[in-house]
């Protein structure tokens, strides 16, 4: 009798949590990725900040299903579900299932802002990580380049959206990065036209943690030297300045949007209301 198979769309620590789960279990599992790696996505800041190489944060998915007898990974860009005919479609072709497990992850949230998604860099996966620290390097190099103070002022100001836990940590790596590393690398650099810049919606940095935790990284992130502006919004973002809700303009050619995250959608309406309702019997 044939084994059913189960085909895992994601390779990320759900989809790979789900494949270990199965270990045991009398199917056959196919683990399908657009990478071939499993990304430690906790450390992925600190890429982005050059503190860490990426194959520091990254491990090959076969490696890692290594000792998963019933499991199998290819590599392809999903593009939908055929719900009905029981495929998974990619890239490369369908994949037929008997049980699918949608763990495709989490992307960036606009919230319909196009200025955020075109001025903003993003931090949802490795490409994104390198493309951060070359882009933070990149800005101190051009620095040395121009006599215009204002100019230099705004290619050395960094500003950080979002006070969750990426954001935070996001905004304090950077300011390790630039105090401890690259204040020594570049030795005619004034510190005090440095800026990181933090800005929060919310009246507190961290909103899902207790009040004492938000208290001490508030009081970590300014001992590092961070401005933090909270009950602060984002009306907009232009390739040289943020343009906030009050009225204020803040000069940077740096913005890193950590303030809104959803899930990963695939093709099809169907298929997105299976993804995000609860009960999802009402549409089966």
């Amino acid at each position: 009798m044939k084994r059913p198979r189960v085909v895992i769309a994601g390779a990320g620590f759900g989809g790979l949590t789900c494949a270990r789960g199965l270990k045991y279990k009398p199917v056959d599992v196919t683990l399908v990725d657009r990478n071939n790696y499993h990304l430690f996505t906790p450390l992925l800041y600190q890429v982005a900040s050059a503190l860490l190489d990426p194959g520091e944060i990254a491990r090959p998915v076969r490696q890692l299903i290594r000792p998963l007898a019933n499991a199998d990974f290819r590599q392809a860009s999903i593009t939908g579900v055929d719900l009905d005919g029981h495929q998974l479609i990619t890239d490369h072709g369908a994949i037929a299932y008997d049980y699918v497990v949608l763990a495709t992850g989490a992307q960036s949230d606009y919230f319909g802002n196009s200025s955020l998604a075109e001025h903003t860099l993003g931090l949802k996966d490795l490409d994104e990580g390198l493309a951060i620290r070359n882009h933070i390097l990149s800005q101190f190099e051009a620095s040395r380049w121009t006599d215009d103070p204002k100019q230099r002022r705004a290619m050395l100001t960094f500003i950080v959206v979002g006070g969750g836990p990426t954001g935070v940590e996001m905004a304090g790596a950077t300011s390790e990065l630039i105090r401890l590393v690259l204040r020594k690398d570049y030795r005619d650099l004034d510190i005090n036209e440095v800026r990181v810049v933090l800005i929060e919606a919310a009246p507190y940095v961290l909103v899902q943690f207790v009040p004492s935790l938000r208290e001490a990284a508030l009081h970590s992130l300014r001992r590092k030297g961070i401005e933090v502006m909270l009950e602060t919004k984002v009306e907009a973002v232009t390739d040289s300045a943020v343009k906030l809700a009050v009225g204020e303009e803040i000069n940077a050619r740096t913005v890193i949007w950590t303030a809104g995250v959803k899930a990963s959608a695939l093709a099809g309406s169907r298929l997105n209301r299976r993804c995000r309702y609860e009960d999802i019997r009402k549409y089966s």
